[in-house]
């Protein structure tokens, strides 16, 4: 029996932990904020980008959600948040989302929801990914700025009503 590993407690939790966080929190805030009527789904394997599928109860549409989260500024000062979508997972469902979390331990510090059909028009492409660095000052007027919500009802009423976008 192999020993179990070690733990330290100082690094907090690991980036694989903090999206299973960001993961429980939308699912539960979506489906709290909807009213029930987005039904979220987790895949058995999110190997593909897709980290929940929301199903309309009303419209029986399914949408497609990949979700992005980050604990820390990678520029203090400036509040940006780096989030990077792997262009190998990425698919530009019609319907889809990103949505970008900067958490601050189990709450929401700021989030931004971006129709994957708009991902590449305002991300910086590298070899391997898009690239979204926003900035969570709420004063800002960068380019995510048209897509930073304050608050999950925010975020399902965009889902449920696009056009408001």
């Amino acid at each position: 029996m192999s020993a179990a590993p070690e733990v330290n407690e100082a690094t907090g939790p690991t980036s694989t932990q903090i999206g299973a966080i960001a993961e429980c929190l939308v699912t539960a805030g979506i489906l709290e904020a909807s009213g029930g009527r987005l039904s979220p789904f987790k895949p058995i394997a999110d190997d593909d980008g897709l980290d929940l599928l929301l199903f309309d109860k009303l419209t029986r549409r399914p949408i497609p959600l990949q979700i992005k989260c980050r604990r820390n500024f990678d520029d203090p000062k400036a509040q940006t948040v780096q989030f990077d979508v792997r262009l190998k997972t990425f698919a530009a469902h019609e319907d889809g989302y990103i949505l970008c979390i900067k958490l601050d331990g189990t709450a929401i510090g700021a989030l931004w929801l971006v129709p994957a059909k708009d991902l590449r028009s305002i991300a910086k492409a590298t070899p391997t990914h898009l690239v979204v660095t926003p900035s969570a000052k709420p004063t800002s007027q960068d380019r995510l700025s048209p897509y930073r919500l304050a608050t999950f009802a925010e975020v399902a009423d965009r889902i449920l009503d696009p056009a408001k976008a």
